[in-house]
C-alpha cells in the first residue's frame, strides 16, 4: 500500500506541515470564520500533489465522480455531511434527482452513481436518477456486479419543473436536482430556467467554469492561510498563466505560448534556487475547461510545446464531448514523491459542503512523477483516512498517515474555499 515520500521534507514544507498539525485549533477557527462569510459548493473534488517541498493542488473538479473509490468504512461521514448540506439549500427537500454524464454505461462511472444514490438515500432522501440522454426513452436497469443495479430513466418536464413518470401513472417530483453532469457538451434546454433547485448550479459546469478562475481564488485563499500559517504560499499554490486565443492544429499563438512557457519556467527557476532544489522545473498546458485528463501535455521546455506531432496537436485540440480548446492554463508542474507499490501515486480527496469525506490514491504503473497521472491505465487505492481526516495526533510526526491525511484535508478544504469564491461572483 501507500509508501513514505521517498525523500525528506524541506525545512519550509515541514515547519508548515508542523504548524498545521499542532495549531490545528487556529486552523479550524479560521475556516469557521470563512464558511460562515462563503458558502461551500454541494461537493467537489481536489487532486494533490506533494513534491517533498510542494504540497498544492492540481486540479478541482465540482462535479465528483469517483464516489465509488471511496473507503466505505467512512460513509458515515459522507452521509452526515450530505444532510447538511441539502438543509443548507433546500431544507424541506425529501424527494432527489441525480441527473448524470450521458456516458451511462462506462462501469466504474456507474458504480459512482450507485454509491452517490446510496449516501443521499441513507441522509434521508427519496432519490432516482433521470437521464438527459435523448437514447434513454424508458426505465432501464443496468447491472454493475453480480448482486446490485441501477436504473436510469427518462426525464420529462412541464412548465419550469422535472419530473419522471411511475409505473402507476402518478409522477416523481423533486424537490431538488443534483448534477453530476459536468455539462461538457453545453446545457441541455430540458434543464434551463428550472424553478426547482440545481445543485450545484449550471454555472458550475465547464462551459461557464474555467480552471484559470478557479486557482485564481486559490491564490488568494492561498495567501491569506500563509498568513496565519507564517509561511510562504508558493509552498502551497502552483503558478500558473491563462492563455487565450490559441489553435494547436493551425499552430495559432504558439509565440506567446512559448513566451508565458519561458517566463513561468524562469520563475520556477528561481523558486527551485531559493530552497536549493535540484529537480528540473516542468510546466503542465491543460485545457482551460474540462475533466477526465483531456487536453493535458507536460513540457521542459517552450519548443516542446510548439513542436508537436500531428497527434499531440489533435490531443491538445479537442476534449471531452468535442469542446474544442482555445484557452489553456499553464501552470507550474508539481511533482509527485508518493509510491504504492514502486508505482507513482497522487491523492484525490473528496468533500461534501466543506466537510472532507475520504479520498483515494491515483496510481500509474507507467507513468513518471513529473508527468499527468489522470489518464489510461491508472488505477485507484482506496485512502483509509484514519480518524477520519478530521483530527491529527499532535504525538506523532508529520509522516504518520492521520497527520499526513489531516494536511491533504487542509489544503483540499482551501480550494474548496476558493470554490465558493469562484462561484460566489458568477451569480
Amino acid at each position: 500500500m501507500n509508501q513514505p515520500l521517498k525523500i525528506n521534507l524541506t525545512k519550509e514544507l515541514l515547519e508548515l506541515e508542523n504548524f498545521i498539525i499542532h495549531r490545528s485549533c487556529d486552523i479550524e477557527q479560521w475556516f469557521r470564520t470563512q464558511w460562515l462569510e462563503n458558502q461551500a459548493p454541494f461537493y467537489g473534488s481536489v487532486d494533490l500533489r506533494n513534491s517533498g517541498f510542494k504540497l498544492a493542488p492540481v486540479d478541482m473538479n465540482l462535479f465528483p465522480g469517483g464516489f465509488n473509490n471511496l473507503n466505505p468504512d467512512f460513509s458515515p461521514l459522507a452521509i452526515q455531511a450530505s444532510s447538511v448540506a441539502i438543509e443548507k439549500v433546500c431544507p424541506e427537500a425529501k424527494r432527489v434527482l441525480i441527473i448524470p454524464e450521458k456516458h451511462t454505461r462506462n462501469l466504474f462511472y456507474l458504480k459512482n452513481l450507485y454509491q452517490l444514490k446510496e449516501i443521499l438515500k441513507n441522509s434521508g432522501l427519496e432519490v432516482r436518477i433521470g437521464s438527459v440522454d435523448t437514447s434513454i426513452l424508458e426505465s432501464t436497469n443496468i447491472d454493475i456486479d453480480e448482486n446490485q443495479f441501477i436504473t436510469i430513466e427518462p426525464i420529462s418536464r412541464r412548465e419550469d419543473f422535472l419530473f419522471l413518470k411511475n409505473k402507476d401513472g402518478t409522477e416523481f417530483i423533486p424537490c431538488s436536482i443534483i448534477l453530476n453532469n459536468d455539462l461538457s457538451g453545453g446545457v441541455p434546454e430540458i434543464i434551463k430556467n428550472l424553478g426547482q433547485q440545481i445543485i450545484p448550479p449550471i454555472n458550475a459546469g465547464w462551459p461557464t467554469r474555467k480552471k484559470s478562475s478557479h486557482f485564481h481564488f486559490y491564490s488568494q485563499v492561498a495567501k491569506e492561510f500563509s498568513i496565519l500559517t507564517n509561511s510562504d504560499p508558493w509552498l502551497i499554490d502552483p503558478l500558473s498563466e491563462k492563455l487565450d486565443n490559441l489553435d494547436f492544429s493551425a499552430g495559432e499563438g504558439e509565440d506567446r505560448l512559448e513566451e508565458t512557457i519561458d517566463s513561468l519556467l524562469d520563475q520556477i527557476q528561481k523558486k527551485y534556487s531559493e530552497y536549493n532544489i535540484s529537480q528540473d522545473p516542468y510546466i503542465v498546458v491543460k485545457a482551460n475547461a474540462g475533466t477526465y485528463g483531456m487536453g493535458v501535455m507536460t513540457v521542459k521546455s517552450s519548443s516542446e510545446a510548439i513542436n508537436l506531432n500531428r497527434k499531440m496537436r489533435k490531443k491538445m485540440s479537442v476534449i471531452k464531448e468535442g469542446m474544442s480548446v482555445s484557452e489553456v492554463l499553464v501552470q507550474e508542474g508539481i511533482h509527485t514523491e508518493e509510491t504504492i507499490n514502486a508505482a507513482v501515486a497522487e491523492p484525490v480527496v473528496y468533500m461534501i459542503d466543506h466537510f472532507v469525506v475520504g479520498g483515494f490514491y491515483r496510481v500509474h504503473t507507467s507513468k513518471g512523477k513529473d508527468e499527468n497521472l489522470n489518464s489510461p491505465g491508472m488505477h485507484f487505492e482506496p485512502v483509509a483516512f484514519e480518524t477520519s481526516c478530521l483530527m491529527p495526533d499532535q504525538g506523532r510526526p508529520c509522516h504518520d498517515k492521520a497527520n499526513r491525511f489531516y494536511a491533504y484535508g487542509v489544503i483540499a478544504r482551501l480550494s474548496m474555499l476558493a470554490a465558493s469564491k469562484e462561484l460566489a461572483e458568477r451569480k
